[in-house]
């Protein structure tokens, strides 16, 4: 006896790539506006949804293939050449509508590496860049092709139920072996539940748990200069420090950063703020408040160590339209020129080595000495155009700012005296 219902594969594959794909049509029309923080994080996720409806289709091509099915519906043969005709057609924008959008993104200009659903790494194609403006024609159309399909596959599935009283749904409900009108409804519910979310989903960014809980800083160059994510209780350390004895002469001595400092920064993206941090730095610092003359401070950050709380948007920091970490792996910031202003307050002068250009920079920071120890957090601005962070679309500042604010904060010892 011929099966009379669709294997569990079969029907479990069929309705989770139909809420996928009205997900991503929906998903798909969201993509408009300024680049923004939301809109890159629309992108990565169309992009996953994309190709685990891409890996699914194929599953469900091999099931269709390979395993027993209902036999065709009989009817007219100009009906049952059209239905054939859109299931094999689904089959197509199921396939070619991933792999245009894969292609898209293998020969963007701008390089974004692929992370599905930021945990698993995704490789580009190996294709040149004139294969993007017909992949880019293909790929719209098959979002129109499948909502053209959608529309008829749902017409003729409810005419063979209800208009010609055959038991067709029943063979794909999951939960429909009788009556299929309660089950049908909650599917299509189902489906337009997806297409709604779809449109309105907001992928939230995950921060740095260290981001999250930094408290705020004291001393900033100006209050533009604030960095929210390098916040630092520096006002609670001072008031419970022991004061340092007055008029005592400390020599020149080097200073030895202590594990746990934060070297933090924040762009402006569309207005909203991205917080990040670089996990690998070391300083080189010769001071004494009463030697500034003979002072110095060399840092040095390892860019590749550079962490938003998004694996995908910090591979492409690293790329050559950002810190291009492949020829520049580290900037280099070092001063010579240091002068007290004050109390607490220091300010240090010197130049900035940032992908391969060397500028002024200057940072203002909040010193306070206790015996052999010193707590120190301060603040810059850099312009990130000036080094040439940004290239192409990138380079201009309407979406992202060209100000970049830096805070950091640590504790370091020296030898004893």
């Amino acid at each position: 006896m011929p099966t009379q219902r669709y294997s569990y594969t079969a029907i479990t594959l069929h309705w989770l790539i139909a809420l996928l794909l009205a997900f991503q049509i929906a998903l798909g029309w969201a993509l408009e506006g300024n680049n923004s923080p939301e809109l890159f994080a629309r992108y990565q996720l169309h992009k996953s949804i994309g190709i685990t409806i891409l890996l699914l289709s194929l599953a469900r091509l091999a099931a269709r293939l390979f395993t027993a099915r209902p036999p065709a519906s009989d009817g007219p043969a100009w009906t049952r050449a059209l239905a054939s005709t859109v299931h094999w057609l689904f089959y197509l924008v199921m396939i070619l509508g991933p792999l245009t959008g894969w292609l898209l993104v293998s020969t963007a200009r701008v390089q974004v590496p692929t992370l599905l659903y930021g945990l698993v790494p995704w490789p580009h194609l190996p294709v040149g860049r004139s294969w993007h403006e017909p992949a880019e024609s293909i790929h719209g159309a098959m979002a129109w092709l499948a909502i053209g399909l959608f529309a008829l596959h749902i017409a003729g599935a409810l005419r063979h139920q209800w208009l010609l009283g055959k038991p067709e749904l029943q063979r794909m409900l999951p939960f429909a072996r009788g009556k299929a009108a309660g089950v049908a409804i909650g599917a299509l519910a189902l489906v337009g539940a997806a297409f709604v979310a779809g449109q309105t989903v907001y992928p939230e960014q995950p921060r740095p748990a260290a981001e999250k809980a930094a408290p705020p800083p004291v001393a900033t160059p100006t209050p533009s200069a604030i960095v929210p994510a390098a916040k630092d209780d520096e006002t609670t350390a001072i008031e419970a420090a022991e004061e340092a004895p007055e008029d005592t002469a400390q020599p020149l001595a080097d200073w030895t950063v202590a594990p746990g400092g934060r070297l933090g920064f924040t762009a402006r993206w569309n207005g909203e703020a991205v917080d990040g941090r670089f996990d690998r730095w070391r300083a080189a610092i010769r001071f004494s408040p009463d030697e500034l003359a003979k002072s110095t401070i060399r840092v040095t950050v390892d860019l590749a160590s550079a962490d938003t709380g998004d694996g995908q948007r910090d591979d492409s920091l690293k790329s050559s339209d950002f810190f291009d970490v492949g020829a520049h792996p580290s900037a280099v910031f070092t001063a010579r020129d240091i002068r007290h202003l004050g109390g607490d307050k220091y300010e240090a002068r010197g130049t900035l080595d940032l992908r391969g250009a060397s500028k002024p920079a200057t940072l203002r920071f909040t010193l306070r000495i206790d015996g052999e120890r010193a707590r120190v957090s301060g603040t810059a601005r850099i312009d990130r155009t000036a080094f040439g962070v940004g290239q192409g679309e990138w380079a201009a500042t309407d979406a992202i700012a060209a100000g970049v604010d830096i805070a950091f904060s640590f504790n370091a010892t020296r030898p004893a005296s």
